[in-house]
């Protein structure tokens, strides 16, 4: 019997340790020549992900993964990164400067899911508009950390940068309403020919009115927690209270206290944590550097965690799926799909032509993709892989790939340009 359990304890050691182990070494590895490395077209996520799939795709990393704790975990990490990224933005400065990021999430994501459902339609003429539309919607939402050096590249015009933080930290929770009415439509009674059964009946006055409650909580959450927690810290240290190596963890406290609050109260989480960083960040602003620096430490090591599972566990799994359809259209999702909405909503605002085509570009397809695929798809179907799963992964890991190496020299030629500084002062 003992030896049965310690048989049992050693098999379960192994399952735990060894992915574990093989993440380490490349974090040891990547680390030790990141300086370099970060001069370079090779990003953090893609050589993660692709040591993740090199060692999945040989069998040296057997990874099962388990969705719903994936899932849990890449909304915690999703919600610690744009809680830093926000409380780094100034706040102020945004009040006064926001035409572009309110053309980009009130014109060119509405536009982007709608232009993205038509070619997928046409593309995969196999799937339902609903299924159609859930692709476009899946895939609509960007990730700034994919493309880091555009935000943090100081040469760049902030208004540039900021617009392009802002709409990743806010169009990941305006999309989510959209994701869930389309999965019940795909999912849940809506045939090939576009029919829906009475599973997906819900009126769009109720998806509407769903996603109003799920953005305004969550907003209003975010400020409220956000305000709150900011000012109570922020008095707190100026007395003395807080002890120094508390400083930094009571701030992913915080951030953790709006992320899962939104969620009781029935709002958006992801919308939720980057207003309070927001809020928290206008409180905490003599000290949010450190504190923003710490939580992005923690944010990017859990992301890049992710990155190796998704290419040692989940891309292996995709690739006998991916077609010649899926593969053009993640090629257009990154292009056409993204850059046309995008050039078109910042018509008049007063931006290059450069610029535009800067902003249009850097749409970077990561973490809130694939956490939407989670929401979308019955968790206990993952092993039965669909086209829709297999072009938003293959939609992902172009992006990675294409986004992270041409990230730091755009942003560099862009810097440099005639139209970077008319932007600067546009």
């Amino acid at each position: 019997m003992c030896a049965a359990k310690s048989s049992s304890g050693v098999t379960l050691g192994r399952m735990i340790s060894e992915p574990i182990f093989f993440l380490a070494a490349v974090l040891v590895a990547f680390g030790a020549i990141s300086r370099p490395l970060s001069r370079s077209v090779v990003s953090a996520p893609m050589a993660f992900m692709l040591a993740g799939l090199g060692l999945g795709m040989t069998g040296v990393v057997d990874t099962a993964v388990d969705s719903d704790v994936l899932e849990a975990f890449g909304e915690i990490t999703l919600g610690l990164i744009l809680f830093a990224d926000a409380a780094s933005t100034d706040s102020r400065r945004l009040l006064k400067d926001n035409a572009l990021p309110l053309r980009l999430l009130s014109l060119s994501l509405p536009l982007t899911i709608a232009l993205g459902t038509g070619i997928a339609r046409l593309i995969f003429p196999n799937l339902s508009w609903a299924e159609c539309a859930l692709i476009a919607s899946i895939l609509a939402p960007t990730d700034a950390a994919l493309g880091v050096s555009v935000v943090t590249n100081t040469a760049a015009p902030e208004r540039i940068r900021q617009a392009v933080l802002v709409e990743s930290g806010l169009n990941d929770g305006l999309a989510l309403p959209a994701v869930l009415l389309f999965a019940a439509l795909a999912f849940c009674g809506m045939d090939a020919a576009g029919h829906a059964g009475d599973a997906a009946s819900r009126s769009l006055a109720q998806w509407l009115q769903f996603a109003g409650v799920q953005i305004a909580v969550g907003a209003g959450a975010g400020a409220l927690g956000g305000g709150a927690l900011g000012w109570l810290l922020a008095r707190a240290d100026d007395r003395g209270l807080i002890a120094h190596g508390f400083r930094n963890l009571t701030t992913i406290g915080a951030a953790l206290l709006v992320l899962i609050g939104a969620h009781f109260a029935g709002g958006n989480g992801f919308i939720a944590t980057f207003v309070a960083g927001l809020f928290f960040g206008g409180f905490c602003r003599k000290r949010s550097a450190a504190l923003t620096d710490f939580i992005e430490e923690e944010g990017q090591l859990f992301s890049l965690m992710i990155f190796f599972f998704f290419g040692a566990a989940l891309l292996p799994a995709a690739f006998p799926f991916m077609t010649t359809a899926c593969m053009s259209y993640a090629l257009l999702s990154l292009t056409a799909i993204r850059m046309a909405p995008t050039v078109l909503a910042l018509t008049g605002a007063g931006v290059s032509p450069q610029g535009k085509l800067f902003i249009a570009w850097f749409g970077p397809r990561g973490l809130a993709s694939i956490l939407f695929l989670f929401v979308a798809v019955d968790h206990e179907e993952m092993g039965r892989l669909t086209e829709i799963e297999a072009v938003v992964y293959l939609t992902v890991f172009l992006s990675v790939i294409l986004h992270g190496a041409t990230a730091a020299p755009l942003t560099k030629l862009y810097a440099a340009s005639a139209a970077s500084t008319a932007d600067r002062s546009g």
